[in-house]
């Protein structure tokens, strides 16, 4: 059961994690993993984005000891005012009801006629009439022999007119000399993995779409019909800017075209700017996480061997940059792994490692309580090298980087 709510935690990080302001990094990052594994979008019965979402921005603050501090004490000095009756800001949020839609009537499709045999000969015919008067007029013993030939007769002559008949001639339609088809575009093959990539509308973003069971649809208002009218989807995580709430129909106007011209759903966005949405997007789209030892990006060949152990209690990925800081080679390691990495081409290489949670295969960059972290001087790989990440910056030499900085291959 999670703790309650206190003035210590105004935004609800601690208990969105279900633990106490006391709790140290390692109970943040296994409560972390617990939720995951029920609210990822992907588990199926338990998933739930916003709340995966909501989970995700609490752990991005707790995970980072400087975010954390400042907002431990930022909660102190609110707590404070407090409780000398200083009075703050309120907090309150609107949810606007979900428009209901009718539900569509199932398409109808015409009855297709039922196959048919051709006629029979008028001879045929003409023997059937002639054997049933002559049954009204004969034993019964014989009327039954005479019904029998009669049944065997009438599939005969329907085996006769169904081997008589032409079957159709079915083409597939393919050229035997059909054009190569050429491989898709980075671009692309992300779009047919992942879907339609985010847009971002005019404006400094202070929304995002956030996806839900139906697509989001980006209105505008046409005076002529005094009605809004769709414009065109926005896909999921796609970044606006909102400048004010329509309470009437539960819209948020949006800038489109420079100016206050378009609306969204408000129960289709949540608050956030484009870092948050590039964020949810990531982990959105993760993927299977990746295994011990899983090699990222290989490129090169030499007999260059490197031997990294991973000390840290979250997963860590290291890349080796050429001089002309060009990914050469990336290599994903769990809590705990060892990785004997060979086959790499002898030289120096500027070394990065980042530390996290979620690691995203669509954006190949951690989508949680992420630290890049660049080694002061170059590792050379001779012969055999070794490398050991841990928790601790001061063990290693190194010098903080920005995550966009590491996600560049």
């Amino acid at each position: 059961m999670s703790p309650p709510r206190t003035r210590l935690d105004p935004e609800g990080y601690y208990h969105r994690l279900g633990l106490d302001p006391d709790a140290d990094h390692e109970a943040v990052v296994a409560a972390f993993r617990a939720r995951v594994r029920v609210l990822h979008p992907d588990v199926p019965g338990t998933g739930n984005a916003a709340a995966f979402v909501a989970v995700k921005q609490a752990y991005d603050v707790l995970s980072n000891p400087h975010r954390r501090h400042d907002y431990d004490q930022a909660a102190q000095r609110a707590a404070q005012r407090a409780a000398v009756g200083t009075p703050g800001p309120d907090m309150f949020s609107i949810r606007p009801a979900r428009p209901v839609h009718a539900a569509r009537p199932a398409p109808t499709t015409a009855p297709t006629a039922a196959p048919t045999m051709g006629p029979w000969p008028a001879g045929a015919i003409a023997w059937l009439a002639d054997a049933v008067n002559w049954v009204r007029t004969s034993t019964p013993l014989a009327a039954i022999g005479l019904g029998f030939a009669a049944i065997l007769c009438i599939s005969v002559v329907q085996v006769v007119l169904h081997v008589e008949q032409t079957p159709p001639v079915v083409s597939d339609g393919i050229r035997p000399n059909a054009a190569t088809v050429q491989p898709l575009s980075p671009e692309a093959h992300d779009a047919t993995l992942y879907g339609p990539a985010p847009a971002r509308l005019p404006g400094p973003p202070n929304f995002y779409v956030i996806p839900t069971a139906s697509p989001a649809i980006l209105w505008r208002y046409d005076p002529a019909r005094n009605r809004f009218v769709p414009d065109r989807q926005l896909p999921p995580f796609s970044s606006v800017h909102a400048v004010r709430f329509v309470r009437q129909n539960g819209l948020l106007e949006v800038l489109v075209r420079g100016q206050p011209d378009g609306y969204v759903e408000a129960a289709q966005v949540a608050p956030g700017n484009y870092q948050a949405a590039r964020r949810g997007y990531c982990s959105y789209n993760a993927g299977s996480p990746p295994f011990n030892g899983e090699v990222l990006v290989a490129t090169g060949q030499g007999n260059g061997r490197l031997l990294i152990d991973n000390r840290a209690v979250q997963p860590v990925v290291v890349k080796l940059r050429d001089p002309s800081w060009r990914v050469v080679f990336s290599v994903y390691l769990a809590p705990g792994g060892h990785a004997d990495v060979t086959g790499l081409p002898y030289g120096a290489y500027r070394t990065d490692f980042a530390i996290g949670e979620l690691w995203s295969r669509a954006c190949q960059t951690f989508a949680a309580g992420m630290r890049a972290r660049r080694l002061d001087g170059p590792l050379t790989i001779a012969g055999q090298a070794s490398l050991q990440i841990t928790d601790d910056s001061a063990s290693l030499p190194s010098t903080d980087i920005a995550d966009s900085e590491f996600e560049q291959n």
